[in-house]
């Protein structure tokens, strides 16, 4: 692991070097501080109800384009009120001039410790991490709105499972890593009175936990498409301070059928349409 993790902190340092000599010549950002919560009314996520009513704190401390984020969510498996769902995630990153690298360690609270699992691909571990490389062509031009992002899932638990969901091992006798990989495009339209409507699609390029691990785009199976998203935002600007409110609708075209459109309120995790409203405030700061 740390051999793994040597080799996605140099990339990290790959990127800022990227912007090094544009950066010195600009005037010195210092430190933001950015502190806030969403309040949602469904916990959803690439294509997928992942919960029922979450408040979801965040902190993010950036010191020129280095940064450090810690997200929460603190919600309800449904509507039911049944049980909860705690995450909490890190991410450490670099963005700048559009170009945005980072990681994120995932935690779900089963009951191992924080970093239990990561080498193993098949152990059912309460935690993963991701890589993350993304793309902000509006940082270039006001003429294409258009984000591009890469999520691949690096150490924790995903194995590759073969058509009898057994699993795939390496020459070591070890479970084979699925690298289990979501992209996502993005697109922002600017409609009257400040509202922006945000458009995007997200889809699986091989088999993976996004695809059920079975075989996606080629020799007749599913079309690998996880997302396609509707979200509508306006946002309130106060002194250091910012309100959002904000409705969004998600349709996971991945093995839809007429009985899992629309699902039920005590289980409504594999359920392909989904809906939300939420409202976020946020304060920020700088030195």
């Amino acid at each position: 692991m740390n051999k793994k993790l040597f080799i996605l902190a140099l990339a990290l340092v790959g990127v800022s070097a990227f912007s090094f000599q544009t950066k010195a010549e600009e005037s010195a950002k210092g430190i933001s501080l950015e502190v806030g919560a969403d309040i949602v009314s469904s916990f959803l996520w690439r294509g997928m109800n992942l919960g029922g009513p979450s408040v979801q704190p965040s902190i993010t401390l950036d010191w020129r384009g280095w940064y450090v984020c810690t997200w929460g969510n603190v919600g309800t498996t449904n509507w039911l009120f049944e049980d909860i769902n705690p995450e909490l995630d890190i991410t450490i990153g670099y963005d700048n001039h559009g170009f945005m690298l980072d990681l994120t360690h995932l935690y779900y609270f089963f009951g191992d410790s924080y970093f239990a699992g990561l080498e193993d691909a098949n152990n059912e571990s309460a935690s993963t991490m991701e890589l993350h490389a993304g793309v902000d062509i509006s940082e270039w031009t006001d003429k294409l709105p258009l984000t591009i992002d890469w999520h691949t899932t690096v150490l924790g638990w995903d194995p590759v499972l073969d058509e009898e969901g057994n699993l795939i091992r390496n020459k070591n006798g070890n479970a084979k890593r699925a690298f289990s990989t979501y992209i996502e495009l993005g697109y922002d339209i600017y409609l009257p009175l400040d509202i922006l409507l945000g458009l995007k699609m997200g889809f699986t390029p091989w088999k993976g936990m996004y695809s059920d691990y079975e075989e996606v785009w080629t020799n007749g199976h599913t079309v690998g498409i996880n997302n396609i998203q509707l979200r509508a935002e306006r946002e309130f600007e106060l002194e250091n301070c910012s309100i959002s409110v904000w409705g969004e609708a998600m349709f996971n075209c991945y093995g839809v059928n007429k009985n899992n459109i629309i699902s039920t309120f005590s289980d409504a995790s594999n359920q392909k349409l989904n809906a939300c409203i939420g409202v976020g405030i946020y304060y920020g700061n700088e030195w």
